[in-house]
C-alpha cells in the first residue's frame, strides 16, 4: 500500500505541469492506462501507457501521433452570435420547439438512468460500449426529460478552458417513432445547446462537439458529422499522442492486432 501511494505520488509530480487538463485513469485490474485531454503529450512516469488529447500537431518522440477532425465553438463569441450561426430549422426552430414541449435539461449526475440508455444506445448502432466507470468518475453530464423521464443524455469532459463531448446518447433508436421520436430529436439539439451555455457561463473558451469524420465511408458517421457541424463551430484539427512504456502491454498489443 506503502509503494502504491508513494507511485501515485509520482505520478502527481511528473504531470504537475498540466496544470487544469483533465486527466484520469481508464479501468482496468493489470495496466495503468492514463488519459490526459487538452495538453500537449510529455512523458509520464509510474503508468504502462499514456494518452494525451490536444489540439497543437507538435514533435513527440516515442509517442504515435493520430490527426482526427472535429468541430469547435468559440466562446468567446456572446450568446446571440453563437446562436445565429446555428441552421436554423434544423437546429434552433428544434431547440424553441423542444423548449414549449416541456422538454427539461439538467446538469446532474443522474449516471444510473443514462448508462441504461447509452449501453441501450450502443447496441442499437451495433457499437462496443466503452467501460462506463470512467465517464461516471471523471465526466459532467447533462440529461433531457420529457414527462419526468430521461430520454437523452451527455457526458463531457473539461481541463484547460475547454468542455468536449465524450458521449451523446438517447432513445431515439429504440423503436420509437411519430411524435416522440421528434420529441427525442429536440431533446438532442436543447441539450448541447444547454452545455454550450453552461461552458460559456463557467468562463471556458472552447466547446468541441467531439470529433467528425464528414467523409467517412460510413453513412452513419457522416450523418452525425452533418449534426455537430449545424451547431455552426468552425473545424479543426486534433491530435492524440500515445505512448506506451509497458513492454508486456505492448506485447499485449500487438497479439491483439494479429487477432
Amino acid at each position: 500500500m506503502k509503494m502504491d501511494k508513494q507511485k501515485e505520488n509520482s505520478l502527481a509530480e511528473s504531470v504537475r505541469y498540466i496544470g487544469h487538463a483533465a486527466r484520469y485513469r481508464l479501468p482496468g485490474r493489470f495496466f495503468k492506462k492514463y488519459w490526459f485531454w487538452f495538453v500537449d503529450p510529455a512523458d509520464v512516469e509510474n503508468v504502462d501507457m499514456a494518452t494525451f488529447f490536444s489540439y497543437n500537431n507538435i514533435e513527440a518522440p516515442g509517442f504515435k501521433r493520430r490527426t482526427r477532425l472535429t468541430s469547435i465553438i468559440d466562446l468567446s463569441q456572446d450568446l446571440d452570435l453563437i446562436w445565429s450561426k446555428m441552421r436554423k430549422s434544423f437546429i434552433c426552430r428544434q431547440i424553441e420547439k423542444g423548449e414549449r414541449n416541456g422538454i427539461i435539461v439538467k446538469q446532474d449526475n443522474n449516471f444510473f438512468e443514462f448508462k441504461k440508455i447509452y449501453y441501450r444506445f450502443r447496441r442499437n448502432k451495433k457499437l462496443h460500449g466503452d467501460r462506463f466507470e470512467s465517464f461516471e468518475q471523471n465526466g459532467v453530464e447533462f440529461s433531457a426529460y420529457f414527462n419526468n423521464k430521461m430520454i437523452a443524455g451527455g457526458i463531457f469532459i473539461e481541463g484547460n478552458g475547454c468542455m468536449r463531448a465524450l458521449v451523446l446518447a438517447s432513445e431515439r433508436l429504440g423503436g420509437i417513432d411519430g411524435r416522440m421520436r421528434d420529441i427525442i430529436g429536440q431533446a438532442n439539439r436543447l441539450l448541447i445547446w444547454e452545455a454550450v451555455k453552461y461552458a460559456k457561463k463557467n468562463g471556458f473558451s472552447i466547446f468541441d462537439l467531439g470529433g467528425i469524420a464528414p467523409d467517412s465511408k460510413d453513412k452513419g458517421q457522416r450523418t452525425l458529422s452533418e449534426f455537430k457541424e449545424s451547431f455552426g463551430g468552425e473545424r479543426r484539427n486534433s491530435y492524440y499522442y500515445t505512448k506506451v512504456y509497458s513492454k508486456l502491454l505492448k506485447f499485449w498489443l500487438r497479439l491483439k492486432k494479429i487477432k
